[in-house]
């Protein structure tokens, strides 16, 4: 099985601005992607999203895990575009606002797989903390970007007890080792960042076998071809081919069967998928 571990395949539809910084364009919520998502009809969107799909597929594609942005109406797009499709969906949804609201949430958790948040330089510590209590309640996933743009508290960022974290390119050695610690996944995404001049540590979480996997993040930057960022990662980063394609395929398959134990089938032996 191949695993794209880390998409936002709502954003496909948009063409990235010139000259703006990655807060200027992702941070919620005024960023220029989540001010394009709320002008932009369902259909435009849905749209988007089944190009990136498309992409997926024809890539190989089996699985793929993406951070729903757009509370409710985010996930049920998602699920339209995904429609008598082969591919499977790991949805994390989101709130639509940076606060805890419970109906929502119930509402949320009803429909995907668990949460995936922005950063937690987004949030206020209490909203957040209901937000998590509330995911672990209802046994399914948390996730969250972590340092990508800047080094974050990487503490505070454990407490929260996250399934796997995404990106790190500015957490230091000492963060690797606590997160090594807690045995929490790692998803980097080296062409998304390298579009804003970042670089995640991938030699050092693969030397501290800490569990890495491979995204491709947001369809506005780089297209959801999981290979191509297989090819990246051996090029640029001199990782040998064998081990940059169990980034896609052995890691997640036994990461995520881990930690979907507790409250769906393992992937590899699902029989109606996780589109649903």
């Amino acid at each position: 099985m191949i695993f794209n571990c880390h998409t936002h395949i709502g954003d496909a539809f948009i063409k990235p601005p010139k000259n703006l910084s990655l807060e200027e364009i992702f941070a919620p919520p005024h960023g220029y992607k989540h001010l394009m998502l709320e002008k932009a009809s369902r259909e435009k969107i849905i749209e988007g999203m089944k190009k990136a799909i498309n992409i997926m597929e024809n890539c190989g594609t089996n699985v793929f895990i993406d951070f729903r942005e757009g509370g409710l109406r985010g996930v049920e797009m998602l699920k339209e575009a995904l429609k008598e499709r082969k591919i499977k969906a790991i949805i994390l949804g989101r709130p639509k606002k940076l606060f805890y609201d419970e109906k929502e949430m119930e509402e949320l958790l009803g429909k995907c797989h668990g949460i995936g948040i922005s950063s937690i330089s987004d949030w206020n510590e209490e909203e957040l903390q209901m937000v998590v209590e509330h995911v672990k309640e209802k046994n399914k996933i948390f996730a969250m970007h972590a340092s990508e743009n800047r080094r974050e508290d990487i503490n505070k960022i454990l407490d929260l007890k996250p399934d796997f974290l995404v990106h790190l390119c500015k957490a230091t050695e000492d963060d690797l080792n606590e997160i090594k610690s807690k045995k929490i996944g790692v998803v980097v995404c080296p062409r998304a960042n390298s579009f804003f001049n970042l670089s995640p540590p991938i030699k050092l979480l693969l030397e501290k076998n800490i569990p890495t996997m491979l995204g491709t993040d947001n369809a506005m930057i780089v297209e959801p071809n999981i290979m191509e960022e297989v090819k990246y990662v051996v090029n640029k980063f001199k990782i040998e081919k064998k081990e940059a394609i169990k980034m896609v395929s052995d890691i997640p398959k036994k990461f995520l069967s881990e930690i979907l134990k507790n409250h769906m089938h393992s992937l590899a032996n699902e029989s109606k998928g996780c589109n649903g």
